[in-house]
């Protein structure tokens, strides 16, 4: 489940990066996708056994959210590019995982 939230949290940020119209059905969908995706992951952390690794995977996943919410709110300083790139990387290594 984490590894399919993952994916499909990376691809609605990279729509989202592509800039798609603030109010087209696309970019609102997309910023639902994100923040669902975002609230399940951060939910299913596991921070009594996961230690310092789900302390900084919360941390990771709420700046994502923030980023977001700063791009809904057409805040000129929200940094998609950077979510993404750092939610790609999580992805990439749970794809390494067998």
């Amino acid at each position: 489940m984490i590894k399919a939230t993952l994916e499909y949290l990376v691809r609605s940020l990279g729509i989202l990066m592509q800039e798609p119209a603030r109010d087209s059905e696309i970019f609102q969908t997309h910023i639902a996708r994100v923040l669902t995706s975002i609230y399940v992951l951060q939910s299913s952390l596991d921070f009594e056994r996961g230690g310092d690794i789900s302390v900084n995977l919360f941390q990771l996943y709420e700046y994502s959210r923030q980023q977001t919410l700063k791009l809904m709110r057409n805040d000129d300083t929200a940094q998609i590019d950077r979510a993404y790139h750092s939610i790609s990387e999580i992805f990439d290594a749970w794809q390494k995982i067998k």
